[in-house]
């Protein structure tokens, strides 16, 4: 193949949005091919409508099956591109500046050759590197789990979008609804005595109280998911990234990855219970008693 040709090839393997071969392509309505991870994230911050990062035409659903064929030779052109040499010194132990040939099966770290001798090594196993970086291509787990992980970070992306939504809904409503009653209120103090005046103003200031406080409990809880929400899209993001590293790093990488992630799903926020506090509120009748009996005891 010659260099046209394949310049060619790789184009058609590349994603136009992140500029690295295609994790996970889809194809939409308009016939242009993205990774999935690229144009979810593409949609989910656009403030238009959903349409092609292309040509902008928008897109007529949202859920698109993975193209499998696309798939396999963008993961088989990523395993068989050239592996970089560090000419900064990167891949150079900085003790003795010999190459770091093998891999620490235990710490999961690269070694040169006298490190691997040094006490803190020598009881553990290790393996060339090159042996290691093949028995990973052939394998290609780590691709899979990242994404199978990415897609369940997605799915509690938009779970709690939805509970974002629902608790923005529900303040407004609640809002509504304090207006509502503090009228509901007002309009029935107004009915009643003079007498009842202290009553009422006592009433109104517990219920807007009250209000305040969930009021500012339910913004908290908004300001709780939000922040959540964009925890769970930086590492999103991050093992996107990481699914276009060279295999080393994802070994060194992937368990603390992991690790925030189990981190941050334990600390998922609860929804706040918007519930005023029961208060009797006198009717007419508890006003016409207290008037039988202020008229008695002044008789009296």
């Amino acid at each position: 193949m010659d260099s046209h040709a394949l310049q060619d090839f790789q184009s058609a393997l590349t994603c136009s949005i992140c500029m690295n071969y295609f994790l996970e392509p889809v194809t939409i309505d308009c016939g242009h091919t993205f990774c999935r991870p690229c144009l979810y994230l593409c949609w989910e911050e656009a403030q238009t409508p959903r349409c092609c990062p292309e040509c902008r035409k928008i897109a007529e659903k949202t859920d698109y099956r993975t193209n499998t064929a696309l798939k396999k030779l963008a993961s088989l052109t990523r395993q068989a591109r050239p592996r970089s040499v560090s000419s900064s010194g990167e891949q150079l132990c900085r003790r003795n500046g010999e190459t770091k040939g093998l891999f620490c099966k235990v710490d999961k770290s690269l070694l040169s050759a006298p490190c691997s001798e040094s006490p803190k090594h020598t009881v553990h196993s290790y393996s060339p590197v090159s042996c290691t970086e093949e028995e990973n291509r052939v394998s290609d787990g780590h691709e899979e789990k990242n994404v199978k992980e990415m897609d369940h970070l997605w799915q509690m992306t938009q779970e709690m979008q939805d509970n974002l939504n629902e608790e923005i809904s529900k303040s407004q409503s609640f809002v509504y609804y304090v207006a509502l009653r503090k009228n509901m209120i007002q309009i029935r103090y107004q009915m009643m005595h003079q007498l009842l005046l202290e009553e009422e103003r006592f009433q109104l200031e517990t219920i807007e109280r009250e209000a305040q406080e969930i009021v500012q409990q339910l913004r908290d809880s908004e300001i709780r998911m939000a922040q959540q929400r964009e925890r769970l899209k930086e590492m999103y993001r991050d093992l996107t990234e990481m699914c276009h590293r060279p295999d080393m790093e994802l070994l060194q990488d992937l368990g603390d990855i992991f690790k925030r992630i189990e981190l941050v799903q334990m600390q998922k926020p609860q929804p706040v219970n918007p519930e005023l506090s029961s208060s009797h509120i006198t009717g007419i009748l508890d006003m016409m008693n207290k008037f039988r009996v202020n008229n008695g005891t002044i008789q009296g």
